[in-house]
């Protein structure tokens, strides 16, 4: 092999391995490793009315950025995820899982966009979901 070809060989390789060092760990953000389970939780996902005046005032401060937060009151904890400011509406939160480890509670939750079939409103919107359980001391880890 002569020298201008293994060194564009060389070059090519560079490229490539620089190219997969970035976008690997790109690909790999949405797949974190959950921690073991250790028992269900349950739940109710509150809207509208159903939450309480304080928390709704500390939603509506931070509704515009990516946010997650915890509330108690009473015998209940309310356990927030917000995903900011979307372009349009039509979006929706799926929880994917949401349980009880050995030392934190685990919410794993998914912003769905809006379908392209759907007629959703061009105004910007901030979807967020509110879980309403019993109350607990352990630590919420948001994923």
């Amino acid at each position: 092999m002569n020298y201008r070809l293994k060194k564009n060989l060389i070059q090519f390789m560079l490229i490539c391995m620089l190219i997969f060092s970035f976008i690997l760990p790109l690909c790999s953000c949405g797949s974190a490793k959950l921690p073991p389970k250790a028992g269900d939780i349950d739940y109710t996902v509150v809207t509208g009315s159903s939450i309480p005046e304080d928390l709704q005032a500390l939603i509506d401060d931070r509704k515009k950025e990516n946010f997650e937060l915890t509330f108690s009151e009473h015998s209940y904890l309310y356990i927030v995820k917000g995903y900011g400011k979307q372009k349009s509406g039509g979006y929706s939160i799926k929880v994917n899982q949401f349980y009880k480890a050995e030392d934190t509670f685990v919410l794993d939750t998914e912003l769905l966009g809006p379908k392209a079939e759907d007629d959703v409103s061009q105004k910007a919107s901030y979807p967020y979901i509110v879980l309403k359980t019993q109350f607990f001391e352990e630590p919420v880890t948001f994923y």
